[in-house]
């Protein structure tokens, strides 16, 4: 145990600032809340964000990279896409002075679980809803079965990497997995992989997988996620070097068909197509053109100025498109990929494609369960604790669709609502959904040297209002409909973007005039109200 003394109690920080200490060679970030003052890990347990360019508002300090959220009392992670607490330390008044001990006095990891009850729940799908309320099982020290019906043979992956920093060559394998297999034993969770589920029936309350195997369940969990789209009647997606990317398997295959290759056609302009476009053009030095039917890149979802500059910033960079196009086929040479060829006449030599034309929910085992699914896209209803028309069923992630204020549905496919969903989901399971609290929609993408930030969702707005140009990839963009903030997007303004959360999380008006105002301090604001 050693003591460091930081400073004044009394001028240190004022309340709800943070400062950053290396202690010992390690990175601690003091807070201070009225009088009290708080030490936790200096860097997020997601991807190692410096928390102290964060926002602490209250007792919640949230990261400024994609927005995992901690209490700084106990280091207690509170929202993903973080998996883990923080460390946090000791800290005391003596003489006046802030003085923190080291080494750390928690447990960062969900706790090891000992089996006492035979209350069973079985969780469908191994991805990152599915895993999430597995860990949050064992941070409520539920007693009974945990079983996890995956059918991929990997453990449960850190997904959005796969189009980013692995397809690039900059994550190494085993940064992957979010845990190892031992992790999941060791906390009782029966962590089944390849198995495949045909059928749910609920009236028995058993799940019936591929070999024929029933599993007995006393509540259920449906997570399986969606399947990437295949281009329907397009000629030549069977070809050995045509892709689709899901799985780590998925982006392994894509990375061995990059070896020799000079000419990658990527199909599909969606987060998945331009992230893949990025790495294959900067990681894997391939020439890369992007197909797509639309007039810009994210046009739909974040608007033209926003869908602009990323096209720009691919061009600049060698990559190539060829917009308002339709593929009318893929040429092979053998087995292999030669050319794809537009509805125009145009063909574009090749030596892999990759399709990214959207995803669908995977549901086709619940078509005798009985269960109410949406007729459009089949995916799962569900009330507001992710509960289905079955009340021992639950739904999370990609597949489940619930009722928004406005009277109508939404189905969202992002990595970190589906987290949040297994969080919420396993406190209803378990009896605990009294605690839930507010979550507001996040995502992000990476692509270049650009990390674009999202916060909130709006399918449809009046106006985008701006500080800032997004051509000068320095922005935020506000997203409204009739005169109210439904959703954000930024770009190096890490600071404000986290306030954007805390201020839809906390319905805090911000008016029209606010958001076109550069010198309104969103800081400020958001920890104020």
């Amino acid at each position: 145990m050693a003591d460091h003394t930081l400073g004044p109690a009394n001028s240190l920080l004022k309340t709800g600032q943070l400062k950053r200490f290396e202690l010992e060679g390690k990175p601690v970030v003091i807070g201070r809340i009225d009088d009290t003052y708080y030490a936790v890990a200096g860097n997020c347990s997601h991807y190692g964000a410096p928390l102290d360019k964060g926002v602490l508002k209250g007792t919640n300090l949230i990261c400024p990279w994609h927005h995992a959220c901690f209490d700084i009392r106990s280091g207690e992670r509170l929202e993903p896409p973080a998996l883990n607490d923080l460390r946090h330390y000791p800290v005391r008044i003596a003489d006046g002075d802030v003085v923190v001990t080291l080494p750390n006095d928690n447990q960062t990891e969900p706790p090891i679980r000992t089996v006492t009850s035979d209350e069973t729940i079985v969780i469908i799908g191994g991805g990152a809803a599915g895993n999430a309320a597995a860990e949050e099982l064992c941070r409520l020290k539920f007693t009974g079965k945990i079983i996890i019906l995956s059918a991929v043979p990997a453990v449960p992956i850190d997904r959005p990497n796969l189009s980013k920093d692995y397809l690039d060559g900059h994550a190494q394998p085993e940064w992957i997995p979010l845990r190892d297999e031992k992790w999941y034993a060791s906390r009782s969770i029966d962590l089944q992989l390849n198995t495949s589920v045909t059928r749910v029936n609920p009236s028995e309350h058993t799940v019936t997988t591929k070999d024929g195997k029933s599993i007995a369940y006393n509540k259920l969990l449906l997570a399986t996620g969606a399947t990437p789209r295949q281009l329907r009647d397009t000629p030549g997606t069977d070809l050995s070097n045509v892709f689709l990317l899901r799985e780590l398997d998925d982006a392994t295959r894509i990375i061995e068909a990059t070896q020799g290759a000079q000419k990658a056609v990527v199909i599909g302009a969606s987060f998945i197509g331009m992230e893949v476009a990025a790495s294959l053009a900067k990681g894997r030095k391939l020439s890369v053109t992007v197909v797509a039917p639309e007039a810009l890149p994210f046009e739909r979802i974040l608007g033209p100025e926003i869908g602009r500059m990323f096209q720009s910033e691919h061009e600049a960079n060698g990559v190539q498109f060829r917009l308002r196009s339709e593929v009318a086929e893929i040429k092979g040479k053998g087995n292999k990929v030669a050319s794809v060829v537009l509805k125009s006449g145009e063909e574009i030599p090749a030596d892999l494609v990759v399709i990214g034309v959207g995803v669908q929910p995977t549901t086709d085992y619940l078509a005798e369960s009985g269960l109410k699914m949406n007729d459009k896209d089949h995916s799962v209803e569900v009330n507001e604790k992710l509960q289905t028309s079955h009340p021992d069923i639950y739904a999370a992630g990609d597949i489940a669709r619930w009722q928004t204020d406005d009277g109508n549905s939404t189905r969202i496919e992002h990595w970190r609502v589906a987290q949040q969903h297994g969080i919420v989901a396993a406190r209803n399971l378990a009896g605990r959904g009294d605690e839930i609290t507010a979550h507001v929609l996040f995502f992000w993408t990476t692509q270049w040297d650009v990390e674009l930030r999202y916060v909130g969702h709006a399918e449809k707005w009046d106006e985008i209002i701006y500080r800032g140009r997004p051509q000068d990839k320095d922005f935020l963009a506000f997203y409204v409909a009739k005169r109210q903030l439904l959703a954000a997007a930024g770009l190096n303004r890490d600071a404000e973007m986290d306030a954007l959360e805390l201020i839809l999380r906390d319905r805090l008006p911000l008016s029209v005039d606010q958001m076109r105002v550069e010198s309104f301090d969103l800081v400020d604001y958001a920890k104020s109200g």
